[in-house]
């Protein structure tokens, strides 16, 4: 969506280096002018958020959301899990810091209370395994969904966003994923990991233990074993 309404303008706001810190880290924050490292972190995703909305109330920016996360997946059934959002929205002491930090650098256009209270809902779509698999399917074939026909982005920015999650896509785990795995990811502090093998095949894990840096311990064994059955591997077998 952000790369849809700004183009490349989408990489003034957050940059595309891993950040080798924590996902919920302030630090490289204040190295880099409040300028997220990468929008796979969260003070990266606030700062998507925040570009996204392009001055509107945070609730038409939810629908546009929600509806696009329906239309990726084909699944109308889709929403947001409230209950979840309102524990993010009574914990977010942290997230407001990463908010407010970039905001004093003239990073944020909107409200921070605004737009966090569109981050924490868009962190809080629920999903099973099959329909986060379907959501990332435009990533399998260059942009194209090939269950539903219908081009969602071009081959560059499909090929970009691939690498992205192989850079990024795991915090500072995301170098071990990509040895022990070898395929672009993205995981979840909800144990979910959404993983594209180009060519082949999206694949979805939820398992909610996690590991020290906040990646599914189990699910990263699984698609370790799936890519060693597959040699699904953009490495090679």
């Amino acid at each position: 969506m952000g790369l849809g309404k700004l183009g490349n303008a989408l990489w003034t706001h957050v940059g595309r280096e891993p950040s080798g810190d924590p996902f919920n880290s302030i630090m490289m924050l204040e190295h880099e002018s409040g300028r997220p490292r990468n929008p796979f972190i969260n003070a990266g995703a606030i700062a998507v958020v925040d570009a996204i909305m392009m001055g509107h109330e945070p609730k038409e920016t939810l629908g546009e959301i929600l509806q696009f996360v329906r239309f990726i997946a084909d699944d109308d059934s889709i929403s947001f899990d409230h209950k979840v959002a309102a524990s993010e929205m009574a914990h977010k002491d942290r997230n407001a810091s990463l908010a407010h930090f970039m905001k004093s650098f003239g990073r944020l256009k909107h409200e921070v209370d605004k737009v966090l209270g569109v981050y924490f809902h868009q962190c809080s779509i629920a999903m099973n395994c099959q329909q986060l698999a379907k959501a990332g399917l435009f990533l399998v074939s260059n942009g194209m969904n090939h269950h539903t026909g219908i081009r969602v982005i071009n081959t560059q920015r499909s090929r970009r966003i691939n690498s992205l999650m192989m850079l990024c896509g795991h915090y500072d785990g995301s170098g071990e994923f990509a040895y022990r795995v070898g395929l672009p990811g993205k995981s979840g502090v909800g144990g979910g990991i959404l993983t594209i093998a180009p060519g082949e095949g999206s694949i979805a894990v939820w398992s909610p233990g996690l590991d020290h840096i906040g990646n599914s311990r189990l699910g990263t064994k699984a698609l370790e074993m799936f890519v060693q059955e597959t040699g699904w591997s953009v490495f090679g077998d």
